[in-house]
């Protein structure tokens, strides 16, 4: 009987250890360096925003924040590195509306389902693309070029990075929803664009604001309209697209992303963390010189945006005919 008694009392002890031992290893994370990957090119605005708040999240966290740049297709290829990490939370990932919501049209063999392959942790910031036109050109609205392109169909040309890129689809929206014909000109990168649109052999593009201001300032660009409904308090007196055709709205937008079966606490203790970051003034301003609008989100509002701007941009770059350069 005592020994029946010895074996119980030692099979609770062991499960009491157990218990212990995992709650142990639950609070262990991170134990480790944590892996950051951003699907973008060094310098870019994208980047930029991931060396923001790396160290902000290092901080927070305990651990080193390390920063792995992995470009091509269009940003996709870095993704789709984050969908096939472990979901141990040592993976992040900053993904955007054209890595996540138009690129899975764009290329037929991506590598993720946007909706299925990742854990959204929070968005980090929107931004707008404003409508430009060089300084020499007569358009000094967006009525005036949509007149242009009904009275020569063809002639108005209009610039982007690439095929079913965000200023490319910008674009090719606006002729759509305005019902006219309008000729885009694609390049590899949005500097050779910019270069043509300052040499006059281009009528207008649509870009970021961290491009396009230094040249607005300048004199060497008008800006016409911003892509958003509601203005840019940096471009004061330029109107929306909406108010010449109704119903346009494109706003683009960063976030933050962990691979798909990341464990919940993992995700909630990052969001958590990015909720803090993303307030605080020295953030807010470093992503407005980028020309980001710093906010946040809970995990699930940010997969219901990729929802809808997948559901969005699926029939514009269908229209377009656009295809992966």
């Amino acid at each position: 009987m005592r020994v029946q008694k010895l074996l119980q009392v030692l099979a609770t002890a062991s499960l009491t250890l157990a218990a212990g031992a995992g709650a142990l290893a639950q609070e262990a994370w991170p134990s480790r360096p944590i892996r950051f990957i951003t699907p973008f090119a060094v310098g870019g605005p994208l980047d930029q925003a991931s060396r923001v708040i790396a160290p902000k999240l290092a901080e927070a966290l305990g651990q080193p924040v390390v920063i792995e740049n992995i470009s091509g297709g269009g940003s996709t290829v870095g993704i789709a590195r984050l969908a096939t990490s472990a979901p141990d939370g040592y993976t992040i990932a900053i993904g955007h509306v054209g890595s996540l919501s138009i690129g899975p049209h764009l290329y037929p063999k991506v590598g993720y389902d946007p909706l299925t392959s990742f854990a959204p942790i929070s968005v980090l910031a929107d931004y707008t693309n404003v409508m430009v036109v060089n300084a020499n050109e007569p358009y000094k609205t967006v009525a005036e070029v949509l007149k242009a392109a009904r009275d020569d169909p063809g002639k108005i040309t209009y610039g982007s990075a690439g095929n079913g890129s965000s200023n490319h689809l910008s674009g090719a929206l606006l002729a759509s929803m305005a019902g006219v014909q309008m000729t885009h000109v694609p390049f590899r990168g949005t500097a050779p664009a910019m270069n043509e649109l300052l040499a006059g052999r281009l009528t207008f593009m649509f870009d970021v604001l961290l491009n396009s201001m230094p040249q607005i300032q300048a004199g060497k660009l008008r800006a016409l309209a911003v892509t958003n409904q509601t203005g840019l308090a940096q471009l004061p007196g330029v109107p929306p697209v909406s108010r010449t055709v109704p119903g346009y709205d494109v706003v683009g937008w960063v976030g933050l992303l962990a691979p798909a079966g990341t464990p919940p606490r993992i995700v909630e203790r990052l969001h958590r963390e990015v909720e803090k970051i993303m307030k605080m003034p020295d953030v807010v301003a470093a992503y407005a010189k980028v020309g980001f609008d710093a906010r946040t989100s809970t995990p699930q509002e940010l997969q219901a945006l990729m929802k809808k701007d997948l559901d969005l941009w699926g029939p514009v770059v269908k229209a377009s005919g656009a295809k992966a350069d």
